[in-house]
This record gives structure tokens, C-alpha cells and sequence, in this order.
């Protein structure tokens, strides 16, 4: 067994490689900043409670992605979060800047259902390809493909419906 200084600074050097990445897949997921936080550090404990080991990188990475999609889908089916409304929409979509881009095209992805930002910020914000997305998170690699489809057909919708607002021009994904 590895010294208790050993593991807690190995910890700590995970959670800074990855802090980041968590926390955005669990804002795509939940839309709001306090919820995201939250999802975060479950995530980590988590991560501590099961001591995985990994074979690399992108194994610790992959696995703590499909953690955070996890929890952030047990969030979602609470019955107390649908008869509440997030303190972002509250405060006028106020977004967290510095870890999630704030444009025109966020707005739009954080309107469409959880599972669809999820599989459009994982392809378009950290680059993985499909047949990567389906296998981080257990899925077919058609049926990844089929909602990818689907969710780039909403997010076009929503821009359309967003450059129909005055001051607002089109945008092409």
C-alpha cells in the first residue's frame, strides 16, 4: 500500500488534469452553474470512494466523463429538479465564462435536452470522434450517430429561431 502523501498528491494531480473536462460535461448536462459544482465534486468522490486504476490518460479521462454523464442523469430524473428553476435562468442566463465558452451558439446548445448537449459538447468542444463517444459512454456507435443527427437538427432550429430576433444574424453548423 502506497503512503497516504503519495496517493493524496496523486489525486490532487488528477484532478487538475481533469477539473475542467468534468466540470463542462456537467454544465452542458445540467445547464447551471451551482449544479454543475455540485455534480463535480460527487464526481471526484467518487472517483476516491472506488480507487480505480487506469492504464492512461484518456482511460482516466473517459471514465471520469462517463461518471460525470451518470450522475448528471440521476440529477436530471429527480423529481425536485423539475419544479425548480435554476439560478442561471434567474439571473438572466448569466454564464460562467471562464469555463465554458459564452456565445451566441452556447446559448443554443444549453436549450437542447441534456443527452443531446452532451453528445455535441464531447464531438465539437473536446474533439472526440463518434466511435470514441460510444465507447466512453457504453453506447451503440449508430444510435451515437443517429442522436448526434438529431441533435445537430435542433441546435440548427434553435439558431434559426435566434436569428430571427431582432440584432441577431444566422449562423451555419
Amino acid at each position: 500500500m502506497k503512503p497516504a502523501h503519495f496517493r493524496e498528491s496523486a489525486f490532487n494531480a488528477l484532478y487538475e488534469r481533469h477539473v475542467d473536462t468534468v466540470y463542462r460535461v456537467c454544465y452542458a448536462m445540467l445547464g447551471n452553474r451551482p449544479d454543475a459544482e455540485d455534480a463535480v465534486q460527487s464526481v471526484f468522490v467518487k472517483l476516491m470512494r472506488a480507487s480505480p486504476v487506469f492504464s492512461s490518460f484518456e482511460h482516466e479521462k473517459a471514465w471520469l466523463i462517463a461518471a460525470a454523464r451518470n450522475h448528471c442523469r440521476d440529477e436530471l430524473r429527480r423529481w425536485w429538479r423539475r419544479k425548480i428553476v435554476g439560478m442561471d435562468q434567474a439571473l438572466s442566463g448569466r454564464r460562467d465564462a471562464a469555463h465554458f465558452p459564452q456565445d451566441d451558439m452556447t446559448d443554443c446548445l444549453l436549450r437542447l435536452p441534456p443527452g443531446h448537449r452532451l453528445l455535441l459538447y464531447l464531438h465539437y468542444y473536446e474533439g472526440y470522434k463518434p466511435h470514441e463517444i460510444a465507447d466512453m459512454l457504453g453506447m451503440n456507435l449508430n444510435t451515437v450517430k443517429t442522436r448526434m443527427r438529431d441533435a445537430r437538427k435542433r441546435l440548427r432550429l434553435e439558431l434559426e429561431e435566434d436569428a430571427h430576433e431582432p440584432g441577431k444574424t444566422a449562423r451555419r453548423i
